[in-house]
């Protein structure tokens, strides 16, 4: 079954509410999708964390807050989950409350368009390309702001469509 298959079996299957299909794409199975499951909305930490200060760049300019942003996309590639999302784990599992599980190969590409489009505004902001800056920032605000409010992660899909359903589960990105 190809790529764009797949994604319609995930997004499809029965067996499943639509909020849980919506988690499972994010490449969380088994025990895993259970703990996201049981960790609620806090999966959406992360892009409301990144649209709030995309949509920052994009009204004020900043080429250094571009940066800082960038850099917790970009830890959010590498590490167990994106900066935002580790400190939800630390203060909520010390309340009782499921943790997010270990981000997968299909959420981390939010976090390296992230890191692109944050990277490239920063750039532009700093040569005094304003516009295509402020624009980049405000585009990624615009995804991730869809992402957050919806649940539907777009990296996801797309990552899914083109590599497949059971690659989006890997732990790693590349």
């Amino acid at each position: 079954m190809s790529g764009i298959g797949q994604l319609k079996a995930v997004l499809s299957d029965e067996r499943f509410d639509c909020s849980t299909r919506l988690l499972r794409l994010q490449g969380w199975r088994g025990t895993e999708l259970t703990c996201a499951i049981g960790a609620g909305h806090a999966h959406r930490l992360a892009p409301g964390f990144c649209a709030i200060g995309a949509a920052a760049i994009a009204f004020t300019g900043s080429a250094w807050l571009a940066v800082v942003l960038m850099s917790t996309a970009l830890v959010g590639i590498f590490a167990r989950n994106h900066p935002v999302e580790t400190l939800y784990n630390a203060v909520g599992s010390r309340m009782g409350r499921s943790t997010i599980p270990r981000n997968k190969a299909a959420k981390r590409l939010g976090c390296a368009t992230g890191t692109l489009f944050l990277g490239g505004s920063a750039l532009a902001l700093g040569l005094g390309a304003e516009g295509l800056g402020r624009g980049l920032a405000g585009a990624f605000a615009a995804v991730a702001g869809f992402v957050a409010g919806s649940n539907v992660c777009v990296p996801s899909m797309i990552f899914t469509a083109l590599f497949g359903a059971e690659r989006a589960q890997a732990d790693r990105l590349v």
